[in-house]
């Protein structure tokens, strides 16, 4: 994201639960993407996602989405973004779960909710029965759309 921003711009937030405190939870300090950078990329950038998109791409998206011409495209993520943790059941069952919750600067969630395309598209039917990447296709468009005077 260097190279995208032209500045340091906060994109998320995370919340950690204390363990000497059960059910507290604290925010942490909010997480900036880019730096200072008279020379960045002015182009439009558009990021594809869809509902398998989860964790780290999610997390991305975030981050690239605070560029000034930044799009996100497709349908909304899995919303199962933040570090795993593993812990153990009775029984001596482990199962893996998300550690930290991850949040917009503004205080919205992700995790369970996902990260909402600017403009929605989902493949149909007869786009797949055609050979056709309607996603891709909506993306190509939003590039090449003129800017408005």
């Amino acid at each position: 994201s260097n190279y995208l921003m032209p500045e340091s711009t906060p994109f998320a937030k995370f919340t950690n639960g204390s363990i000497e405190n059960p059910g507290l939870f604290t925010y942490t300090k909010i997480l900036e993407a880019g730096k200072e950078n008279k020379n960045y990329y002015q182009g439009k950038v558009v990021i594809l996602v869809n509902e398998i998109s989860q964790s780290s791409s999610e997390f991305h998206a975030m981050a690239y989405q605070v560029h000034p011409n930044a799009s996100i495209v497709g349908s909304t993520t899995a919303g199962a973004d933040g570090n795993v943790s593993q812990i153990v059941l009775p029984g001596g069952i482990t199962t893996m779960i998300s550690g930290i919750g991850v949040y917009y600067p503004d205080g919205r969630e992700t995790q369970r909710i996902g990260i909402v395309p600017d403009i929605e598209v989902k493949p149909t039917i007869e786009g797949i029965k055609e050979g056709r990447d309607e996603v891709l296709e909506k993306a190509i468009d939003v590039i090449n759309r003129p800017e408005p005077k």
